[in-house]
């Protein structure tokens, strides 16, 4: 669907220091990385403020967090922090929304009703807020009582969607720039994840021309691919503590006490959660083993459909 071709970047998933996470992002600058995308886990390193700690030290690459939800986040000092972001890295700035993780928002006292509305609203308002608008409306999760910017948003900022589901995917593909599809997604799903996109864009043919799909992927390679697998299976065991990904692991095939998973994480035993996590598992979500297997892993997703 892009135009520009398939783009390689880095993703930080909050667990990493600061200033791993800064130094990592200036050797990925400099080795020529098209983005660099920091993860909002709830309880880990903050999104937007390590964005703009990345900015002083990159040059070209696109910054992204990734993903802020409107259950969680006022438009208002969201726009404004973007805003705030597109002046230090200006053109270098995207900015990505979805629901979140239903465990993180039940941990925060939230309840993610109407998704795509609110999703959909949230997106209309920073918008509107980036073009100098005064807004006063009454939305799901939030008031605007003549909110506006009192500064000129001078660069565009896309705004990608994260999410696996049908109805948030289409409505991504009719309203956003891009979609973000989660880490540890199987080929079947990820093809099944692409068509429900391009059920948006078909009901929006405007937006075809630069809407980009990108992906997350657990990747991890070795010259013995073994080490690489083991490397990558807690991070799957970490991916699966949501419910969200039921319908994903059920197209693998794979017998996963899925369960299970979600209860060791639900008590922090992510120890546990590992052990659950079969090699077949890696094999089906992430790109990991031997240089020859993750290229040969890393072509499906692309020939999938997948942008960046």
């Amino acid at each position: 669907m892009s135009p520009m071709g398939n783009k390689i970047g880095i993703v930080f998933d909050g667990f990493d220091t600061a200033t791993n996470c800064i130094e990592t992002a200036k050797l990925a600058d400099e080795a020529g990385l098209s983005s660099i995308w920091i993860a909002e886990h709830l309880g880990y390193r903050e999104a937007i403020t390590l964005c703009a700690a990345c900015a002083s030290v990159t040059k070209n690459t696109t910054l992204v967090p990734t993903a802020i939800s409107p259950y969680l986040w006022h438009p208002t000092p969201t726009a404004m922090a973007m805003a705030t972001l597109s002046e230090l890295a200006p053109r270098r700035i995207a900015c990505c929304v979805s629901v979140g993780n239903l465990l993180n928002l039940s941990e925060s006292g939230k309840e993610p009703v109407k998704p795509v509305l609110a999703i959909q609203e949230y997106i209309e308002d920073l918008r509107a807020l980036w073009t100098g608008k005064t807004l006063s409306v009454e939305r799901l999760n939030y008031n605007l009582n003549g909110a506006r910017m009192e500064f000129d948003v001078t660069h565009s900022i896309p705004i990608y969607v994260a999410s696996t589901g049908p109805r948030v995917l289409q409505m991504s593909g009719k309203l956003a720039d891009g979609a973000l599809l989660s880490v540890g997604l199987s080929i079947d799903y990820t093809q099944q994840c692409i068509e429900w996109i391009q059920k948006g864009l078909t009901a929006s043919p405007a937006n075809k021309k630069n809407f980009s799909v990108a992906s997350f992927l657990f990747f991890g390679v070795s010259l013995e691919g073994r080490k690489a697998v083991d490397a990558l299976r807690a991070k799957l065991a970490y991916l699966f503590r949501s419910v969200k990904h039921a319908d994903n692991i059920k197209s693998s095939g794979i017998p996963i006490d899925h369960a299970a998973i979600i209860e060791a994480a639900r008590v922090r035993d992510f120890a546990t959660a590992t052990k659950l996590i079969p090699d077949e598992a890696v094999e089906a979500f992430c790109v990991g083993g031997s240089p020859r297997m993750v290229r040969e892993q890393l072509d499906k997703y692309i020939t999938a459909g997948i942008d960046e």
